[in-house]
């Protein structure tokens, strides 16, 4: 790999983490576990009920967290990004042991997985997001790209696209 394509892969992946904290910045914090108050009558299976409810999200019990793993990095990386890489997974890895339901930094740790060359790392991490949190078109999405261009699996990347564009497509 020359130092060109070297500097673009970086640039690449520095890109790709800015855009992605950009997005989340501006959608707001994810939504608050133990749900929202219901503000009208809700119907559930088709019965309606009247009072003050409260509707609770009910997240998958069963499905355990990936390995917190040491990140893999691609001997082709630069050393400043090797520093980045590190420094960044140090940051990921001290908040979801404080908060192993934070769903940012669960996408933030699978892009710096993927910018190392880690990729079956980054596709736990997103088969994961995907169980635990299914209304989200962003691991989808992810997963899409990363069995298109990287794993070259096109039936999977197709299967997670036309996911993540059914959800985005439901989302207000």
């Amino acid at each position: 790999m020359t130092d060109i394509q070297r500097n673009m892969a970086l640039g690449t992946g520095i890109t790709v983490l800015l855009v992605a904290g950009v997005y989340y910045a501006t959608r707001g914090p994810a939504p608050a576990p133990g749900g929202q108050a219901a503000t009208s009558t809700p119907v559930v299976g088709g019965i309606g009920a009247t009072g003050n409810y409260t509707i609770e999200e009910i997240k998958d019990e069963g499905t355990p967290a990936p390995v917190i793993r040491p990140v893999v990095i691609s001997a082709d990386l630069s050393a400043e990004a090797r520093t980045a890489i590190t420094a960044h997974y140090a940051e990921y890895k001290k908040t979801l042991a404080k908060d192993p339901q934070d769903f940012n930094t669960w996408l933030d740790l699978a892009v710096l997985y993927k910018i190392g060359g880690d990729y079956r790392g980054a596709e736990a991490i997103w088969l994961y997001a995907t169980k635990v949190w299914p209304t989200s078109a962003v691991p989808f999405g992810n997963l899409g790209d990363l069995y298109q261009n990287f794993l070259k699996d096109p039936a999977k990347a197709k299967l997670y696209y036309d996911q993540a564009a059914k959800l985005q497509a439901a989302q207000p």
